[in-house]
C-alpha cells in the first residue's frame, strides 16, 4: 500500500483533503501508539480509552466504527485500526486518506477528483471541526473522542454525530442479545436476519460478532439455518440476499435466491406487494436483472391513496410503502416520477406531530412507532428528501428527532415510548439513523463451496517459500 504520511506546523500550511501540506518529511510526524485492531461491537477492556470514528461515504451513508487505545494515537492510526479498507499514499508531504470502503480514488491516483476529498473532522458541542493538522499528526488522548471523515467537496457538511453515535450504542445492545449458546438471538430465525441487517448496513461481518460467554459466531448461527428460511416464500429469500451482499457471506447450496421464487411463480399471479419488493430489493443486491414486468406489476399494485399494502385487503402501510419507493428505485425508477410522488404523499399523511411515522394512517390515535419512522426514513433518503426539511418538519420535531428520543439508556430503542428495549425496532434504526437504504450492496453471490476451495487456494499460495 502506498503511504503519504503528514507532518508538524512549519512554514507555509494549506490545510487540504484532511492532511496538511508542508514543507517537511514523514520523519518529523509524531510517533504513533500501537491501536488494537476492532469494530464497534467488540468488548472493551476497562483499562482502555477508546474513540468513536464516523465515516461518511457521500451526502447520506455513514458508517461508525469504536476503537480502543492505549495512551495516546493519531487519527490515521485510529482509521486504520477500524477495520474498513483505507488506501493511504506518502509523500514528502505527508499522509493523503484517499479511500475508505471503495469511495474515494486509488492510492496510485490519490487526486483522480479535483472536486471531491476526504475531509478530517473532530466532533465537539458545537457540531463537526476541521483539524487544522493532518491526521498522521493530531493527537487523540481522551476517552469518548469522535473523529469524522466526510467524502466530499471542501464546504460539504458532515451529518451530525448524534445519529452514528446511537446507531453504535444500539448495535452493542443488540450484540449484547447473542445467545451464547448458538450465536443466535433466540429461536427465531427472522430476528437474525434483522439484526443481520443491521450489520450490512454498518458494513460489519457476521463471523466477528461472538457472545460474550460462547464459541459459535452468527455467522456460524446463518450458515447453519439459513437454506430453509430462504425458501419458505420470496420476501424471506430477499431479505436473506440483502443481508448476504451487504455482509459479504458466502451462499450455501440450500440458499434460495429471488430468482429462483420468481421462476416458481412464472405461471401464477403477480405476489402481493409485501413479497414483492423484497423479491426486487434481494434480486438487486444480488446483482440480477429485475424484469421489467416485476416492476410493472409492483406499480400497478398501488392504491388510490398512493400506498401499498402487504397483502390484499390489508390496506396500504407506511412499512410495504417505504420498501416498494426504495425496490422501485433500486429498479430504475426516478424518483421523481407521479409514482413515487405518489407514495410520499402518502407517508406524509402517516406522520404524526411529533415527527414519527404510524403504520397505517388510518389510526393515527395509536401513535407513531420506531419501526415505521426507521423504514420511513430510508425511502425518504432513498427518494432524495431531506427528512429534517420544510416538508417533514413537524410542530414538535422531525423524523430524526423521534427515532432518537426512542432510544434507552442501555442502547436500546424502544417500538413506542415506554415500550421498553425491542430488538427489531433497534436493528431497523441502525440503518436508518447510518444513512442506509436497501439494498446496501451490490455483490453477486459466491457459493460456499467455491469460497472454501479458494481460500484454501490462497492459503496454499501464501505458505510457499
Amino acid at each position: 500500500m502506498q503511504r503519504w504520511i503528514g507532518a508538524g506546523v512549519m512554514g507555509w500550511i494549506a490545510v487540504f483533503a484532511g492532511w496538511v501540506w508542508m514543507p517537511t518529511t514523514a520523519a518529523a510526524a509524531p510517533g504513533r501508539a500501537e491501536v488494537p485492531a476492532a469494530t464497534v461491537q467488540q468488548e472493551y477492556t476497562a483499562t482502555l480509552p477508546s474513540a468513536t470514528l464516523v465515516v461518511q461515504l457521500d451526502d447520506r451513508r455513514s458508517l461508525v466504527r469504536r476503537v480502543p487505545f492505549s495512551s495516546t494515537t493519531s487519527g490515521l492510526a485510529l482509521l486504520e485500526a477500524t477495520g474498513l479498507a483505507v488506501a493511504v499514499a506518502e509523500s514528502n508531504f505527508g499522509a493523503v486518506v484517499c479511500a475508505i470502503q471503495g469511495t474515494g480514488c486509488p492510492a496510485e491516483e490519490c487526486f483522480c477528483d479535483d472536486r471531491q476529498y476526504w475531509n478530517y473532522n473532530f466532533w465537539t458541542e458545537n457540531g463537526w471541526q476541521p483539524y487544522a493538522v493532518g491526521a498522521a499528526s493530531s493527537v487523540i488522548q481522551a476517552a469518548g473522542a469522535v473523529e469524522g471523515w466526510r467524502w466530499g467537496a471542501a464546504e460539504s457538511q458532515q451529518t451530525p454525530a448524534d445519529r452514528a453515535l446511537a446507531a453504535a450504542q444500539g448495535l452493542a445492545w443488540l450484540h449484547a442479545q447473542q445467545d451464547p449458546a448458538t450465536g443466535g438471538f433466540g429461536e427465531s430465525f427472522s430476528a437474525a436476519v434483522e439484526v443481520m441487517l443491521a450489520l450490512g448496513a454498518n458494513a460489519e461481518k457476521p463471523a466477528s460478532w461472538l457472545p460474550a460467554s460462547g464459541r459459535r459466531s452468527l455467522e456460524t448461527f446463518w450458515l447453519l439455518r439459513v437454506g430453509p428460511y430462504s425458501r419458505v416464500n420470496a420476501a424471506a429469500a430477499g431479505k436473506v440476499a440483502v443481508a448476504m451482499a451487504a455482509t459479504d457471506l458466502c451462499q450455501t447450496a440450500r440458499t434460495a435466491s429471488p430468482a429462483f421464487w420468481k421462476e416458481a411463480s412464472t405461471q401464477q399471479s403477480p405476489p402481493d406487494a409485501g413479497f414483492a419488493v423484497w423479491g426486487i430489493l434481494g434480486a438487486a443486491a444480488l446483482g440480477e436483472k429485475i424484469p421489467a414486468s416485476s416492476l410493472t406489476a409492483l406499480r400497478a399494485q398501488q392504491r388510490a391513496d398512493g400506498g401499498w399494502e402487504w397483502q390484499a385487503d390489508f390496506g396500504s402501510d407506511t412499512n410495504t410503502t417505504s420498501l416498494a419507493i426504495q425496490a422501485l428505485i433500486a429498479g430504475g425508477e426516478s424518483p421523481a416520477s407521479t409514482s413515487i410522488a405518489s407514495a410520499l404523499d402518502f407517508l406524509a399523511s402517516a406522520q404524526s406531530a411529533e415527527g414519527g411515522f404510524v403504520y397505517d394512517p388510518r389510526t393515527m390515535d395509536y401513535g407513531a412507532d420506531g419501526n415505521s419512522t426507521a423504514y420511513v426514513l430510508q425511502a425518504l433518503l432513498a427518494a432524495g428528501e431531506d427528512p429534517e426539511g420544510e416538508r417533514w418538519a413537524r410542530p414538535d420535531g422531525t423524523p430524526f428527532q423521534f427515532l432518537l428520543g426512542l432510544q434507552q439508556a442501555d442502547g436500546a430503542f424502544a417500538w413506542q415510548p415506554g415500550t421498553g428495549g425491542n430488538l427489531l425496532t433497534t436493528a431497523q434504526a441502525v440503518a436508518a439513523l447510518l444513512g442506509q437504504t436497501y439494498p446496501f450492496v451490490v455483490r453477486p453471490p459466491e457459493s460456499c463451496a467455491a469460497r472454501r476451495t479458494r481460500l484454501t487456494s490462497e492459503e496454499t499460495i501464501s505458505a510457499q517459500p
